[in-house]
């Protein structure tokens, strides 16, 4: 028990953000950079910027920002540059972003 204990601890530090799904956490980490200035063309967090990224879906948006994507706008890196991210949790960012949309 205790060398699967170790063998979980150790896949969790490797996990950004030690795994969490909370969006919240994730994008005041990492996706604030970018998404609080407008830096590179990224969308802030106003509807503005939004509305025509939203026509395409949530499963589009998920896409590109994990496998990135380059727009007329500017360049979403893939994973917001941090590979150490799992899949789930850059839909996580996503949705908190879309979520918290003013």
């Amino acid at each position: 028990a205790a060398a699967s204990a170790a063998a979980a601890a150790a896949a969790a530090s490797q996990v950004a953000y030690g795994g969490t799904l909370d969006g919240a956490v994730i994008y005041n980490n990492l996706c604030t950079g970018c998404h609080t200035s407008g830096a590179g063309g990224a969308p802030t967090l106003d509807h503005s910027h939004w509305d025509a990224r939203l026509a395409k879906g949530t499963d589009t948006l998920h896409k590109h920002a994990i496998e990135g994507f380059t727009g007329e706008a500017g360049l979403m890196p893939a994973k917001g540059g941090n590979p150490a991210l799992t899949d789930e949790q850059v839909v996580a960012a996503v949705d908190w972003m879309l979520d918290n949309l003013k």
